[in-house]
């Protein structure tokens, strides 16, 4: 479903930070992007620092104080340092070896777990509720100039702004403890401690990559690359609770000329855990057009309830927004947003663009993301736009086309697209089918879509529910080869509107109603049911994949549904030995083949899983498991922690140590005869 984003929105290495008014939150990220050194000091003896699962070792050298804003805030050194990092959950230790071992990172297991070692040459630390030791020795000459030439170095990091994390430790969350670790040498790696948003501690090398170097906008950037990343304070197989809820967005987007997107949106947010007066959005830097030049993305103005400016800071797609007093737990508040650019990239010179799945509006992390959505988007003419939702009307504006649209429930990664497109609607009893077709009318293969469409619904609602939404796109996307389904929406390429022509469109026609059955499937999996963070993408992936390989079952008969579990054996097989199936989306790795191991895990291991657990438990359990995952976790977060427990209840025996040998580890199960 999220596979391919078709305008690739990515981080801008270069800082875009705007204060709407003065403030603390201003003051507090000028002053941890570069901290004010204070007396330093010559390392007599050793010096141990612990945080969390990082040990660093000051051997010799110079080591100063830093604060913010007049407040300690960590330290700064320069000489001879050593680093510790313990792994201590078995769930990561097959993963842990390959990227040390593929980012030339000393390893070694034991009864503890793994171990990273290595060496420094300067180290930042900022941190914040963390007591650090006291610093004693001979005066040494200041560290302020070393400290803002590592600063400047490391502005290349290609991650989250430190300041994001100590800012809101330091406004909302005096006593949690926080850190981020920079240490630079021979090997330049990071360190985060979040007991705050993500609650997690992670080990990164931040390494280079020869192969953006042509990019501009990517040369020298420091792309961090996870080692090792623990839960800190909860339970992996847990839901963590988000900060704060997106709870609704009211949008309205106006393309004009040379792709430039006007975006006005007002979020209704809602804190869950704790009152708090700064929050943080995830937002794309801009785009990348099809020749590597850099579109930006700018936020012009963010605004409050009582429509006065409020203070932000919007870097390395991350905005902190700061409100003017602290807002309760559960109290609801507005804030709009304002922001432009020329985004609305037609990829490849084709006459369509795409607000895909990825950041381009604020959002939260996954588990905050809760939102129903109004949304008004005006293309230039003649572009037909298109969103999700039920459609409140169609209209023309001067040379704009418009559509307004509404979703009353809770989703995830809605979309906005627009291009040269002919639309044929067909009505089945409760379900309207829009097919748009590229670039010309195509009606006989519009039909056709349509009723195949309603044809697997049908097939679906008795064990899944009705069909969650009262219209269904269905947009042709001139490639070959690809489907994803955001709420209300199916994007599909064009083999799925021309099989029959051409050798290629041939290749890429096999398999394409099983694929077309998968995106449906995912309005029910990943759209009715959410997840909650990316360890749990197989909920949505091999779910929507397996209830897929059914249609496929009934239209090929028993041949067709083995030829697939061989395929899913075999890409299991192949993937499993990199890392358990919700570490999927952790292979950090230029490495095309290791790559391919994500979607060998969430497409082959996941959904072979499941026909083991089907061929067990048979069908009536099987399928009473799915109505009951879908009827009582609709419109609602699933976790795999669910999953278990619903199978258990239902097949009267415990499937957690299943779970735990073949889901969490990294063994593949044996087919039940």
């Amino acid at each position: 479903m999220f596979k391919r984003s078709l305008a690739l929105l990515v981080s801008a290495l270069t800082a875009a930070a705007s204060f709407a008014a003065e403030s603390k939150l201003s003051t507090l990220v000028d002053g941890y992007a570069l901290p004010t050194t204070g007396e330093a000091k010559q390392i007599a003896a050793p010096i141990s620092i612990h945080i969390s699962n990082l040990t660093l070792e000051l051997s010799s050298g110079d080591v100063a104080p830093i604060t913010v804003d007049g407040a300690p805030a960590g330290l700064f050194f320069v000489g001879k340092g050593k680093y510790v990092y313990q792994s201590t959950d078995p769930i990561e230790t097959a993963l842990v070896t390959y990227e040390t071992k593929r980012f030339k990172r000393a390893a070694s297991s034991g009864s503890a777990g793994m171990t990273i070692t290595g060496e420094f040459e300067n180290a930042l630390i900022r941190s914040g509720g963390i007591e650090l030791p006291a610093l004693t020795g001979a005066p040494a000459l200041s560290l302020q100039l070393p400290l803002a030439s590592h600063v400047e170095h490391f502005k290349k990091a290609r991650w989250t702004p430190p300041s994001h994390l100590l800012i809101r430790q330091r406004l909302d969350n005096p006593s949690a403890q926080v850190a981020v670790v920079e240490l630079g040498g021979p090997e330049e790696n990071g360190y985060i401690l979040d007991t705050i948003e993500r609650k997690e501690e992670r080990f990164i090398a931040l390494v280079t990559n020869r192969d953006y170097e042509s990019i501009p906008a990517l040369r020298g950037a420091l792309f961090d690359m996870t080692m090792a990343a623990q839960p800190v304070g909860r339970r992996r197989a847990d839901f963590l609770q988000p900060r704060f809820l997106l709870r609704n967005i009211d949008y309205t987007m106006t393309e004009g000329a040379k792709g430039l997107m006007n975006l006005s949106i007002a979020e209704t947010i809602v804190p869950r855990t704790d009152a708090q007066s700064v929050f943080r959005f995830n937002l794309e830097n801009g785009v990348f057009t099809g020749d590597a030049d850099f579109k930006p993305l700018h936020i012009d103005a963010v605004t409050g309830d009582n429509g006065k400016p409020l203070a932000f800071h919007f870097e390395q797609s991350s905005v902190l927004v700061e409100l003017p007093a602290k807002v309760a737990a559960g109290t609801q508040t507005t804030v709009r947003f304002e922001i432009s650019g020329n985004i609305l990239v037609h990829p490849d010179g084709d006459n369509y663009w795409q607000l895909g799945t990825s950041y381009w509006f604020p959002r939260p992390d996954l588990n905050g993301e809760f939102y129903t959505v109004h949304s008004v988007v005006k293309a230039r003419k003649p572009f037909v736009p298109f969103t999700p939702g039920d459609t409140v009307a169609r209209r023309e504006e001067g040379d704009l086309n418009v559509v307004e649209s509404t979703i009353d429930k809770p989703v995830q990664f809605t979309v906005a697209h627009a291009g040269k497109y002919a639309i044929t609607d067909t009505k089945f009893d409760k379900l309207t089918v829009h097919v748009a077709t590229y670039a010309g009318s195509n009606e006989a293969a519009s039909k056709q879509l349509a009723l195949l469409a309603s044809q697997m619904i049908a097939y679906y609602e008795p064990f899944l529910g009705p069909f969650p939404f009262r219209e269904l796109n269905i947009i042709e996307i001139p490639e070959l080869g690809f489907g994803q389904a955001p709420p209300g929406t199916i994007f599909i390429t064009k083999e799925a509107f021309t099989p029959g022509l051409g050798t290629l469109n041939r290749a890429y026609s096999k398999g394409i109603n099983q694929r077309f059955a998968h995106e449906i499937a995912h309005q029910y999996w990943g759209i009715v049911t959410k997840m909650g963070s990316w360890e749990e993408q197989w909920l949505t992936e091999a779910f929507a994949e397996y209830v897929s390989s059914q249609i496929e079952k009934e239209l090929k008969g028993p041949n067709g549904y083995n030829a697939l579990l061989d395929y899913w054996r075999s890409d299991a097989k192949l993937a499993s030995s990199y890392a358990p199936i919700p570490l999927a989306n952790r292979i950090e790795s230029f490495d095309e083949i290791a790559g391919m191991s994500r979607t060998r895990l969430l497409y082959g291991k996941g959904p072979y899983l499941l026909a083991v657990i089907h061929r067990t438990v048979g069908d009536q359990k099987f399928l009473s498991l799915l109505r009951n995952l879908q009827g009582r976790f609709a419109w609602r977060f699933l976790t795999t922690k669910d999953v278990v427990e619903t199978l258990s209840k239902i097949d009267g025996k415990d499937w957690q140590p299943f779970f735990d040998r073949y889901f969490r580890g990294q063994e593949i199960p044996p087919m039940p005869r």
